[in-house]
């Protein structure tokens, strides 16, 4: 897997056991660079392209951008409505269908008694429609951590099962984590074989795992 640009001599490569850091010294080059990302995240044309051996990922549906750690958003609306699929689906499948049928029996029992309590007939729907039953019950996806480092590693998991994602780019994250929870990051990126990208603004302590690209103030590109 490697994330390529035509205005950088370099390729991003992603190796199992290799965290690629690329430190980008130019203010306006980081602002750039990050601006161009999150147009593509959002699903418009731009010059980063994602690819494998033998095809290209879009970037919108393959890549998970983290510029705050600690904002993650566990119930954002694009995650929950994976998760209620996914959950409708779990629900129907050969493990769970006996007991969703004898579910949908109690609930069709339910209100065909509460017909009785009213001078009217009604009709409601013959089969549950499990996401929409999830959501009525106001079903969420846990938010409390012991560590904002835990929470950025579940955040992935979550990303990673729900989306697909197949890149974590993240922004400044030394900025936010000392050089042992970074190293504690990194270990379960690598027992978990995310490609993960970081981009840095400056050089700091280099951490076992890390293989640097650089552009400096002038642009000049040292890997």
């Amino acid at each position: 897997m490697k994330l390529v640009h035509p205005d950088l001599q370099f390729q991003i490569m992603f190796h199992h056991g290799m965290i690629p850091v690329v430190v980008v010294e130019s203010p306006v080059r980081l602002r750039m660079m990050l601006k161009e990302l999150l147009s593509q995240q959002q699903g418009n044309e731009g010059k980063w392209i994602l690819c494998g051996e033998d095809q290209e990922f879009a970037i919108n549906k393959s890549v998970e951008i983290i510029l705050n750690p600690l904002q993650l958003e566990e119930n954002q609306k694009r995650i929950m409505n994976a998760f209620l699929q996914s959950l409708g689906k779990t629900a129907t499948n050969e493990t769970y269908w006996k007991k969703g049928q004898e579910l949908n029996d109690m609930i069709q029992a339910f209100f065909a008694q509460l017909e009785m309590e009213y001078p009217f007939e009604y009709h409601i729907k013959t089969e549950i429609d499990f996401p929409a039953l999830a959501k009525t019950m106001g079903i969420r996806i846990n938010s409390e951590y012991e560590s904002d480092l835990e929470r950025l590693l579940q955040f992935c998991i979550l990303s990673e099962n729900m989306l697909h994602t197949r890149v974590f780019v993240s922004f400044h994250l030394h900025e936010y984590f000392n050089d042992k929870e970074i190293t504690k990051f990194y270990q379960e990126v690598l027992y978990r074989k995310w490609n993960v990208l970081l981009v840095e603004s400056s050089v700091r302590k280099r951490i076992s795992n890390e293989k640097f690209y650089i552009i400096d103030e002038d642009n000049c590109e040292i890997y």
